[in-house]
């Protein structure tokens, strides 16, 4: 199990080792330095200090239970397996030293050995699920498939959400043609761990065994986008195995957290990065990129502390400033916000984001004319941000610069095709200046990029309805408005006017009853009711 997210090691060891420079010989703390080491994956230093505590409390079962776990880290497990039946020694109740060495067995494919102690593991500990998990491999090793079933089926009896335990359930299946059963079991082990990228793969050739093609398919392509994502993380992580530089392998760990910050995986990019901090307590990136995965989990205070720390270690860093904008700018303080965007422009000019943030603020605050400076900051920076012409095409059209709007909207377009909020935008721009031909076109490109894009349609209606022409088309439009968004009494009203005009009184007095429900005081609406109602009386 992790330790909260707000765990920071490099406190903790800093701490541990004042405490035992003060006193070398204090056995519990010594002992929660082992584990804080161990925790890091700094496994030489988490072996010395069990050596150390094992040179002063011989009699701890701990001592070498943790030397054994050191040792498992650095992949000696024959010297895994010698300290964990020392630990035995001295505390043969202990179910998890019982597993351990069941797995330093299963390493060395000794699996008779390994399914031995992790029996003993299981009568002392039966209600524990890893355990049932670790014996149904090894039982799956020796080909006792029987078995193995029994104990997943066990190990998700106890935890349900078990997703290696599911996995290893569906080979098992697998292994006896229950397709069905195979399949089953490897999505719900995908649905409680999107990492086992491997019951994907699995998943796969068992839709292609069942026949069902199309699924397979489906999953081959899923597998294969997070095959590259995994593939780069374990490669870090090979890199950080084989590593001896406590500094260097605290930049790979940040490198792995970004890459989960840029998968959304953030609480385990938390972890690599207070790793690293663990590693290095001056690894500016790290409290960097735990700020940014604060932030991505609503945790902004956390954010807010990690920001700061990582500018009291480098006061110039532009992402850091960036950063903290961010965090205002998702609590609505748009003041500290603009701030500290600002603040990182002018450490780093070339910092796209802060100049976007600050466009779309002073959008927010009908400062135009300073959106429109800060959006083309940004597209100096980069001219084929398809974001950036679109705002700034609004940000034209909001003063009235209709050439310049549509100019940077068609720019938005080329960028981005399918973007149906810009095609909308063009479209009303030209309804504007009357140009009937280009609105329509512009709006039904809108609809084709989105079929469910109710502003279009309604903008087609009006578009018709106001030109007198096409009634049919605009009542078709009008209708599609409503039905995709029932709660707007503008699109109502603009049915009944279409109504009303096609003579068809009942509907339109039906539709503005429908608007009034929705805005009851609006002096319109209920003139449009009285002018339906009087020409029905004719």
């Amino acid at each position: 199990m992790r330790p909260p997210l707000e765990t920071n090691f490099a406190e903790l060891i800093q701490n541990y080792q004042s405490q035992l420079e003060a006193n070398p010989d204090q056995i519990e703390t010594r002992l929660k330095l082992a584990k804080t080491y161990l925790k890091i994956e700094t496994f030489n230093l988490a072996i010395e200090n069990y050596q150390q505590l094992i040179a002063i409390a011989p009699d701890r079962a701990e001592g070498y239970y943790g030397l054994g776990l050191g040792y498992m880290g650095r992949e000696k497990y024959e010297d895994a397996i010698a300290a964990y039946k020392q630990a035995l020694k001295r505390a043969p109740d202990w179910a998890h030293i019982h597993a351990a060495l069941g797995s330093a067995y299963a390493w060395l494919y000794r699996y008779d050995e390994a399914a031995e102690a992790y029996r003993s593991a299981q009568d002392l500990q039966p209600d524990d699920p890893m355990i049932h998990h670790q014996l149904g491999v090894v039982y799956a090793k020796q080909g006792k498939k029987t078995e193995a079933i029994a104990h997943q089926r066990q190990a998700i009896a106890i935890q349900p959400k078990f997703a290696q335990a599911h996995y290893r359930l569906g080979l098992l299946y697998a292994g006896q043609n229950q397709w069905d059963d195979a399949i089953s079991a490897y999505r719900t082990a995908i649905e409680h761990d999107a990492e086992i990228i491997e019951a994907l793969y699995n998943l796969a050739q068992a839709y292609l065994r069942n026949g069902n093609t199309q699924a397979a398919q489906i999953q081959m392509q899923e597998f294969q986008k997070r095959k590259v994502e995994v593939d780069q993380i374990n490669k870090l992580r090979g890199a950080f195995q084989a590593n001896a530089n406590q500094s260097e392998r605290g930049e790979i760990l940040v490198n792995i957290g970004r890459l989960y910050l840029k998968q959304g995986s953030y609480e385990k990019a938390v972890w690599e990065y207070q790793k690293a901090i663990g590693l290095n307590p001056k690894q500016v990136e790290a409290y960097n990129g735990i700020g940014m995965a604060y932030t991505m989990l609503k945790k902004y205070d956390e954010a807010i502390a990690a920001q700061r720390k990582a500018l009291q270690l480098r006061p110039d860093l532009a992402e850091a400033q960036a950063g903290l904008g961010l965090i205002f700018f998702l609590r609505g303080e748009e003041d500290l916000a603009l701030k500290h965007y600002r603040q990182a422009i002018a450490n780093k000019p070339t910092l796209l984001e802060p100049h976007l943030k600050i466009g779309l603020i002073l959008l927010s605050q009908n400062r135009y004319v300073e959106a429109t400076e800060a959006y083309q900051s940004a597209l100096e920076i980069e001219p084929q941000h398809a974001d950036a012409h679109h705002n700034l095409g609004l940000c034209y059209a909001y003063q009235g610069k209709v050439k310049d709007a549509l100019s940077a909207y068609q720019r938005a377009i080329e960028l981005r095709a399918d973007f149906a909020e810009t095609h909308y935008l063009v479209g009303e721009l030209h309804a504007e200046k009357g140009t009937f031909e280009a609105a329509e076109s512009a709006y039904l490109q809108a609809i084709q990029q989105d079929a469910n894009f109710h502003k279009a349609y309604h903008a087609l209606a009006q578009l018709y309805g106001k030109q007198g022409v096409r009634l049919e088309d605009a009542m078709k439009y009008a209708q599609k408005a409503v039905a995709l968004n029932s709660d707007s009494a503008r699109y109502y009203n603009t049915l009944a006017l279409i109504a009303f005009r096609m003579k068809n009184y009942p509907e339109a007095e039906v539709a503005i009853g429908k608007a009034i429900a929705l805005q009851p005081q609006n002096p319109r609406y209920q003139e449009g009711l009285k002018q339906i109602q009087k020409q029905m009386k004719k």
